[in-house]
């Protein structure tokens, strides 16, 4: 049979392989497709009048070219409002779907997805289309939606078999990371045994073999515990197997290297033991904790999240030694200095004070400290120390790019408490917003202990007219920002989001920040009526796919939270990073930029080339029984609708106002608005 190119053009292959609508309709029945089209009745994001179609089109392909995703998706986003040729506009919806997927807008990257599948069917037989739709609803964390589509591929024999057996490994790497093994075992080697004809098979397991020298070592081991030593002719069972040997016999081969050559009836029996240990070596790492005092319990957990990683990795043949240093103790410092040379990593500490005593005791210099704190003071990250942590900057980017890229806000105010906390994490807020072209409408600082005042901030935050006091009846206007960032914890912010709502703030978004988070983790039957329009960053979802692995590791009566995550996934993390004695800083931030593929049980940490970490925060909702990942599609629709409302009510509270002073005592006959 003749081989099946791998991209069908529209022109020369469509009617080829299947018409658009054969592909599509079976799409729809499974449910891969939500369709969301742009309504003739929603307000489009306006562009510049001045700017043309073809300039705005310049400014999103420069930014999409220089990698500035999310200025590339608002861009994209406005450039589908107007009228394209159908090549343009597949092109955009195509770098829309990328960029959203980049800045983790995934239901925005879905959605401009499947409009493409509406614009042109073709895009079915193609595999960027179907890499990008995979990638897409794995990170969604949409199970359903993936097996769907799983199931869809495997049902359209017609598609070409490069497509097909592409998506097989991209499903079953997926799987692999979520711990289900034998179902992506089960999946590579079913659509390998349904190729056409040889040459696909070869083709497959080409791919295969390179895509397998990526995977982290954690994957590899657990698919190599899944297969065994049998079957070492089969796929992908040789290919796995060879795979653990080149790691082992040489982890630094590259793809010359005769270890790639050997026959694929070698199996992990012939690889020797003591080969094995050498080729993998052993990671020395000091946790500096405070396992005494105050904070004692939550340094427990960090051990504890430690410990269950070194286990782990000692089951995959990994060797790792932790040094537990209790920061409390008089002589911490001693036992950090006489630790040898080969612990050049260091976690910790937790408490700003210690971490103070490092850098003036000249640790810095010795040490590849990754503290656990959300910021490192006077020290320099990526040059003198670095960071593992939260920081307050990665907890107001996700809030400013989810008012911004998501939620098409343009105008935020800021109320924060009169405390130290309040002032930095303001200023942070102000500077990210003006950062990305918002516009700060109103801000104001509240005396935290005294709640009485609190209505009187809220009322100046808003702008109230004096005229509300003499006459209540007085319409109030509608404020000149629609999103309002509140710095403070979770009980607190009960109080004082309140207040709103007697000055007709119901349709405003709340912001908050990750205390939020922390305290709706384990609150029950809270009273989320005035946070139905509101947003909190978070490092910990339990029902991520790594976190649920992670729960499952630990005993019945243990429970998985942030800081068990804390420790297990910095334990992983150093094995990987596996920092030589002699380390130097540029050399720990080019290890850092070449970290790919790393589980995060938390909210995964990036680096940039300066060595500076981000976290990419989860983003939820307050419920009454917690709280809930955010949908920035659904949290926009009911912010638009309660704006509608409150300007319904307003224009009914002017007219009436207007037929007061027309009509006199009598009164007005004008009809109240509904929704």
């Amino acid at each position: 049979m003749k081989h099946t190119p791998r991209l069908i053009s529209v022109r020369a292959g469509a009617a080829r392989i299947l018409a658009p609508l054969v592909l599509l309709l079976p799409l729809l029945a499974v449910g891969c497709v939500e369709l969301n089209l742009p309504m003739a009745s929603k307000a489009p994001l306006e562009a510049p009048r001045e700017q043309s179609t073809d300039d705005l089109a310049k400014d999103a392909d420069t930014f999409w070219a220089s990698g500035n995703y999310p200025q590339s998706e608002l861009l994209y986003t406005r450039l589908l409002q107007r009228e394209l040729s159908s090549e343009a506009r597949l092109n955009a919806l195509n770098r829309l779907a990328v960029s959203a997927y980049n800045s983790r807008h995934l239901y925005q990257s879905k959605s401009a997805l499947d409009r493409m599948v509406v614009a042109d069917g073709t895009v079915l037989a193609t595999w960027p289309w179907h890499e990008q739709y995979i990638k897409t609803l794995g990170a969604l964390n949409r199970p359903d939606l993936l097996e769907n589509h799983r199931a869809w591929l495997e049902a359209h024999t017609e598609l070409p078999f490069d497509v097909r057996s592409r998506a097989a490994m991209a499903f079953a790497e997926i799987y692999t990371r979520n711990g289900d093994t034998p179902r992506a075992i089960e999946i590579l080697a079913r659509t390998h045994s349904k190729a056409p004809d040889r040459k696909d098979k070869a083709a497959m397991e080409a791919l295969y073999a390179n895509q397998l020298r990526d995977l982290p070592e954690m994957q590899i081991q657990s698919l190599a515990r899944q297969v065994g030593t049998a079957g070492a002719a089969t796929f992908p069972h040789a290919l796995i197997q060879r795979e653990v040997k080149r790691r082992a016999l040489s982890p630094r081969a590259d793809a010359s290297s005769p270890l790639l050559a050997l026959s694929a009836r070698h199996t992990l029996s012939d690889v020797p033991g003591s080969q094995l240990a050498a080729g993998l070596g052993t990671v020395r790492v000091a946790l500096v904790l405070p396992l005494t005092g105050r904070f004692a319990p939550t340094a427990a957990k960090v051990l504890r999240g430690a410990e269950v990683a070194q286990q782990q990795l000692a089951a995959l043949g990994r060797s790792v030694e932790v040094k537990a240093i209790n920061a409390e103790a008089p002589d911490w410092r001693e036992q950090l200095a006489a630790l040898p040379p080969e612990y050049s990593v260091v976690g910790g500490p937790m408490l700003v004070e210690s971490f103070r005593d490092m850098q003036k005791n000249g640790v810095l210099s010795s040490r590849a400290v990754f503290a656990f704190l959300p910021d490192l003071g006077e020290a320099q990250e990526g040059a003198q120390a670095w960071r593992f942590f939260t920081s307050p900057k990665d907890q107001v980017r996700s809030l400013v790019d989810l008012t911004a890229d998501q939620l098409g806000i343009r105008s935020v105010a800021v109320l924060a408490p009169k405390s130290r906390f309040g002032q930095r994490m303001s200023e942070t807020f102000q500077a990210e917003a003006k950062a990305k072209g918002l516009r700060l409408a109103s801000s104001e600082f509240y005396p935290p202990g005294d709640h009485p005042r609190w209505l009187h901030s809220v009322e100046r935050l808003l702008k109230v007219p004096d005229s509300f006091h003499r006459n209540k009846n007085t319409p109030l206007p509608m404020p000149d920002f629609e999103a309002v960032f509140v710095p403070e914890d979770w009980t607190q912010s009960e109080l004082l989001v309140s207040n709103f709502h007697f000055f007709e703030g119901q349709h405003l978004v709340f912001l908050g920040t990750e205390l939020w988070s922390v305290a709706l983790d384990n609150a029950k039957d809270i009273d989320d009526a005035y946070f139905q329009l509101a947003a909190c960053p978070g490092a910990w979802w339990p029902e991520a796919p790594a976190a649920k692995t992670l729960q499952s590791a630990l005993s019945e009566k243990e429970v998985a939270d942030f800081w068990l995550a804390l420790g297990h996934d910095f334990i992983n993390f150093a094995a990987l990073l596996n920092l030589p004695a002699d380390w130097t800083p540029p050399q720990v931030n080019q290890r850092l930029q070449d970290l790919r593929g790393m589980e995060f049980s938390m909210a995964p940490i990036t680096w940039d080339a300066e060595g500076h970490a981000r976290q990419n925060l989860y983003l939820f909702s307050p419920r009454k029984d917690g709280k809930t990942l955010l949908n920035p599609e659904e949290l926009r629709a009911a912010a638009a609708k309660a704006k509608l409302r409150r300007e319904k009510r307003l224009a009914y509270s002017r007219q009436l106002q207007k037929d007061k002073k027309l009509s006199g005592p009598s009164g007005s006959l004008t009809k109240e608005p509904t929704d």
